[in-house]
């Protein structure tokens, strides 16, 4: 299987320990690791981490999940680059490894409480929350921490791309060796046929391409005629067309939240191929 960058179209073959990686990410894009996060850079880099000295220091106030945290004096951060099992809320059961995602973001961020942010391109959430890359007191990211540890999966939400090469690094580490959600069976994907009407919110789903289209508004990849994957303006350019139209009739998993829709289907806002398994 090859590995394609999505500006160039140019292709490189993987070998050896890279190998895994194109079993689990769609092979045509390039994004990488990046010190600021105004434009994300094309040149690979091997860490997520930053230089502590040229960044302010917050301290921790609460944290209330595995991507999630309060800053003494109010800000709620959602960190980037990570989504955790969710806690048990509004009388629903907490899913699988909820509580050790919590404990070991509290474990990262450690006795002293400080951490150092970055914030993203797009700095807030629909909640308000501010979205920031997170790092230790010695500068290493949390997500891609959470990620090795195998706390949660990875998910590249437009147009915070930055680190998005090292944080699947991260991500390819942990489900090599079965770490964490990787051996939690209620955490794998769902076939489109199990999916019941009303459900919603994060998930792994994992269909067969019925159809692919490019329309005015937006181009769609169809799993199992019920899921419609939608790729906005604003992230088509980091897809292929071409790579697009060769989904038609393979098998495909993809990641993000589920909306359902009237008409009995479900529709997913993809804004990253990295957000594509075949």
């Amino acid at each position: 299987m090859l590995r394609v960058t999505a500006v160039s179209g140019k292709r490189q073959t993987l070998s050896g320990s890279a190998l895994f990686l194109c079993l689990l990410f769609v092979g045509f894009y390039s994004t990488a690791c990046s010190r600021a996060e105004p434009e994300p850079s094309t040149t690979a880099a091997s860490s997520c981490n930053i230089e502590p000295a040229q960044f302010t220091s917050y301290r921790v106030d609460t944290v209330f999940d595995g991507d999630t945290l309060r800053l003494v004096g109010g800000d709620k951060i959602r960190l980037i680059g990570i989504n955790t099992p969710e806690r048990g809320r509004k009388g629903r059961p907490a899913q699988p490894l909820a509580m050790e995602a919590t404990a070991s973001l509290e474990a990262l961020i450690g006795p002293n409480r400080r951490i150092f942010l970055r914030d993203g391109r797009d700095s807030r959430d629909r909640y308000g929350r501010r979205l920031a890359h997170v790092f230790d007191h010695d500068g290493n990211n949390l997500a891609a921490e959470l990620l090795r540890l195998g706390m949660g999966f990875h998910v590249a939400i437009s147009p915070n791309f930055v680190d998005v090469q090292c944080l699947q690094a991260a991500e390819i580490e942990a489900a090599a060796e079965g770490r964490g959600v990787w051996s939690e069976t209620g955490l794998g994907p769902r076939s489109v046929g199990d999916l019941n009407p009303s459900q919603g919110g994060f998930i792994r789903i994992r269909g067969r391409v019925t159809r692919v289209s490019f329309k005015d508004n937006g181009w769609w990849v169809q799993l199992d005629g019920k899921v419609g994957l939608q790729i906005k303006t604003a992230s088509q350019h980091l897809f292929q067309r071409k790579m697009l139209r060769e989904l038609q009739g393979q098998a495909l998993e993809a990641r993000g939240w589920l909306i359902p829709m009237k008409g009995d289907w479900w529709m997913m806002n993809i804004g990253h191929p990295s957000m594509l398994v075949y």
